[in-house]
């Protein structure tokens, strides 16, 4: 049986792809550096995050926010983009709240709620995070998981989103401090 994932996770590893792409265009801004990976074995108990936490690329001091994107591209028609975890650094309920409806979002924003995503693995190491997804689907984990479910114009609006807060947060000297949720 052939389980397609258009939604979980192929919108959200576009959309990391996209957003590198479009980052490139605004280097000059950044304070700081941005590293894009895509995890795999997330179903399998986040196994590919779990490993980088524990064997970095570079130290995860350095690391200061872990934004996740899992099944962005079934923004409904009310535009409802969940963001979890956005407490988990100063001001960040409120940003993301203003920063989505200045983008026609209805952002629904938790400062808790981290989630079962592989930003987990990294809120487990104090590093803050936040989480992005459009919701649950009667398609998750079945075969009609298919690109013609996907609501493009609203992928590209989520994608907005994500890439104007990676902008904000990296383009600011100011240091992001975990705060803890649980």
């Amino acid at each position: 049986m052939v389980y397609h994932g258009a939604d979980d996770n192929a919108s959200g590893t576009a959309a990391l792809l996209e957003i590198a792409e479009k980052l490139i265009s605004k280097q000059d801004q950044l304070k700081r550096s941005v590293l894009f990976i895509a995890f795999g074995a997330e179903e399998q108990g986040l196994l590919g995050s779990k490993y980088f936490v524990e064997n970095p690329l570079i130290p995860l001091s350095q690391i200061k926010l872990m934004i996740n994107m899992d099944m962005v591209g079934r923004l409904n028609d009310k535009k409802h983009v969940y963001a979890g975890g956005a407490g988990t650094f100063t001001n960040g309920v409120d940003f993301m709240k203003n920063l989505g409806k200045s983008l026609g979002l209805n952002p629904i924003v938790h400062a808790g709620s981290v989630g079962g995503s592989d930003h987990v693995s990294f809120y487990k190491k104090n590093i803050s995070v936040l989480g992005v997804h459009t919701g649950g689907h009667p398609q998750y984990h079945t075969p009609e998981d298919t690109l013609e479910l996907i609501n493009l114009e609203g992928e590209k609006l989520v994608c907005e989103y994500v890439f104007q807060t990676i902008l904000n947060k990296a383009s600011t000297p100011n240091n992001i401090e975990f705060i803890n949720q649980d």
